[in-house]
């Protein structure tokens, strides 16, 4: 089974870089609410000013959820390379450990 599991730290770091990079440039791109004014009376009917304002905030409201949501992707995925970077690590260190300061000894020598 560990067989199966193979992290690429760099993927990690890298997929985390593209999440908060998308993030910040839908922040950059987003529409800005002023915009609806021009679509107020006496420029249009108030019914439909009101269904256009209804709906853009709608899609304001989503497209700062999405941004969120991809930074705490980022934030996430940032943290999982971070952590498995420090248990390889320490899996490292433990393995050097085991090999550096054993005693290699022929089964004949160990006490029973």
């Amino acid at each position: 089974m560990a067989d199966d599991l193979l992290v690429n730290l760099g993927s990690l770091t890298d997929t985390a870089n593209v999440l908060i990079d998308l993030a910040r440039h839908l922040q950059t791109a987003q529409v800005d609410l002023f915009v609806l004014d021009s679509a107020d009376g006496p420029a249009s009917h108030p019914e439909l000013a009101q269904s256009m304002r209804s709906f853009v905030e709608f899609a304001h409201d989503q497209h700062q959820d999405v941004i969120a949501l991809l930074a705490a992707l980022s934030t996430r995925v940032r943290t999982t390379a971070n952590s498995y970077q420090h248990t390889d690590e320490v899996t490292a260190a433990d393995m050097t450990a085991l090999l550096t300061q054993s005693t290699y000894r022929r089964a004949d020598q160990h006490p029973m």
